[in-house]
C-alpha cells in the first residue's frame, strides 16, 4: 500500500479472464494502493461493455477507444466510420454538459504474427492521429517488433502535417504512453523528440534477462508511467499467472529498487505524469 496511491494506466478488465470475478479484482487493486485503472480498448465492439464496467465505477476506472492492428476487420473503412461514431459521441458536447476526453487507444503497429496487412495498419494508425490530434486526446501505442517502422512513420506524419501547416513551430504534437516498452533506449529518446510521449512500465521490467530496466535507467522516472497490461505479462512474483492491476504495487517496488528511490516516491512521480498526460 502506498500513500498517494498508483494508477495502472493499462488494463483489459472486460477480457474473459475477469468474468467470474472483475469486481472482487478492482477491490483488491484499491486494497493495494491502486486508486485508478484505464481499460484499453481494441476495437470498437469492446467499448460498450468498457462503458458499462466504468459507470460502475466512477472515479475509479476510466475508458479509451481504438482499433488494436490485431483487431482489424476487413473493411476497415467501415470499422474506422463505427469507431468515430462512438468517440464523437462520447467527447462532443451535449445538453449543456463539456466535452469529455478519453485516450484513443490500444492503437499501433504489430508486425510479430502478421506483416501482409502493414499498409491497412498504417491507413488505421494515420487516422486514429487524426482523431488524436483533433480532439487533443492522448494516444495508447502497441508497438510490437515494429518500433523503427513507427519512427519511421511517426518521422513522415509529422511532416505531412508541417507542410500543411506550414508553421512547424504551432504545429500540434502527439501525446500519449508507448505501452509495454520494448525498444531501445534511443529509440524512446526518439519517439520523445517527435512527440509528448512517456513510457508504460509493467510485469517485462521484472522479468530476467529484460532489456527494459536498461532502458528505465537512460530515461529516468519523469517519463514513466505505471501498467499491468492485465491478464497479461504479470511481474515476479505472479509470472505464469493472471494478472491484475493490484500487482501495479509490485511493478512500482521493483522499479524503486531499480532506480534506487523510495516507493512513496515512485508512486507520487508515476502518478503525476498519469493524471498529466491522461486527465484523469
Amino acid at each position: 500500500m502506498v500513500k498517494k496511491g498508483i494508477i495502472d494506466t493499462h488494463c483489459h478488465l472486460i477480457s474473459k479472464a475477469f468474468a467470474s470475478d472483475v469486481e472482487a479484482c478492482i477491490v483488491r487493486a484499491q486494497e493495494a494502493g491502486v486508486r485508478k485503472m484505464l481499460l484499453a480498448c481494441c476495437d470498437e465492439t469492446e467499448f460498450p461493455l468498457i462503458m458499462e464496467l466504468c459507470s460502475k465505477h466512477p472515479g475509479v476506472l476510466f475508458p479509451s477507444i481504438g482499433i488494436h492492428p490485431e483487431n482489424m476487420a476487413d473493411d476497415i473503412e467501415a470499422q474506422l466510420a463505427a469507431t468515430k461514431r462512438l468517440l464523437d459521441s462520447y467527447c462532443r458536447p451535449t445538453d449543456g454538459q463539456p466535452s469529455r476526453k478519453l485516450p484513443i487507444g490500444e492503437i499501433g503497429f504489430d508486425l510479430y504474427w502478421d506483416k501482409t496487412r502493414f499498409a491497412d495498419q498504417q491507413r488505421i494508425l494515420q487516422v486514429q492521429f487524426d482523431w488524436a490530434l483533433a480532439y487533443g486526446l492522448p494516444v495508447l501505442l502497441h508497438i510490437r517488433e515494429a518500433m523503427q517502422e513507427f519512427l519511421d512513420f511517426l518521422h513522415h506524419y509529422l511532416l505531412n502535417i508541417y507542410r500543411e501547416g506550414g508553421d512547424t513551430a504551432k504545429a500540434p504534437r502527439l501525446k500519449g504512453i508507448l505501452h509495454c516498452y520494448s525498444g531501445t533506449a534511443q529509440q524512446a529518446r526518439e519517439a520523445m523528440e517527435l512527440g509528448d510521449f512517456m513510457i508504460g512500465v509493467g510485469g517485462t521490467l521484472t522479468y530476467k534477462n529484460s532489456q527494459v530496466p536498461d532502458v528505465v535507467k537512460a530515461i529516468g522516472i519523469e517519463r514513466i508511467v505505471l501498467e499491468t497490461d492485465s491478464p497479461y505479462l504479470a511481474p515476479i512474483p505472479h509470472r505464469g499467472h493472471r494478472n491484475e492491476p493490484s500487482y501495479t504495487l509490485d511493478t512500482a517496488r521493483f522499479l524503486a529498487e531499480l532506480l534506487d528511490l523510495p516507493l512513496e516516491e515512485v508512486a507520487r512521480t508515476t502518478t503525476a505524469n498519469a493524471e498529466k498526460l491522461l486527465g484523469i
